[in-house]
């Protein structure tokens, strides 16, 4: 029986036909986001998506250079796992470069929406989003610097509350120290 919340917790039954039918299905999805995921690339110069393996494409890595804003001259590189239960579960996403962020913890964890296969808000995750949303989603956190009510790094929320010019200063610093 299928049991979505095993699943998304990587506990696969042993069934090997059930488990080549999940790679089936998420390949099948990614190939045809292929051509969206080029088009939204071209929208967003400041994102690059590579694939480290030819034949792993549910393995990515995105580079997000901010042009604008608080985090402009940084690089953050981002990690991208598609689940074998995409798109009933969200990719797994990390972020592999230290950040001062509200939303992103210095472990790399990532507080977005739409990550979330159980969000409170309409924006979590859906089997009809995709891997563009995502990208879009990440891009996003170093433009919109608007609402914090639910920070994952609650002393950088805190800094950005109380001294904004405290909390560029930070932000400068790690861009500095870790891009």
């Amino acid at each position: 029986m299928f049991n979505l919340p095993n699943q998304v917790n990587g506990k696969v039954n042993g069934d090997e036909s059930r488990i080549g039918t999940l790679i089936a299905i998420r390949e099948r999805l990614l190939a045809q986001e292929l051509h969206e995921l080029e088009q939204t690339l071209r929208n967003l110069k400041q994102c690059r998506l590579t694939f480290p393996s030819e034949t792993e494409r549910h393995e990515m890595d995105l580079t997000i250079t901010p042009q604008e804003g608080y985090y402009k001259g940084g690089t953050f590189k981002f990690h991208i796992s598609v689940p074998l239960e995409y798109n009933h579960a969200p990719p797994k996403v990390k972020c592999l470069t230290r950040i001062w962020h509200p939303n992103i913890a210095e472990d790399g964890k990532i507080c977005l929406s739409i990550l979330r296969q159980n969000s409170l808000d309409e924006f979590g995750w859906r089997p009809t989003r995709n891997i563009s949303e995502v990208i879009y989603g990440l891009a996003s956190l170093f433009e919109d610097l608007i609402d914090f009510e639910d920070p994952l790094n609650v002393e950088a929320a805190k800094q950005y509350g109380r001294d904004k010019d405290a909390f560029l200063s930070q932000v400068k610093s790690y861009i500095r120290r870790y891009t």
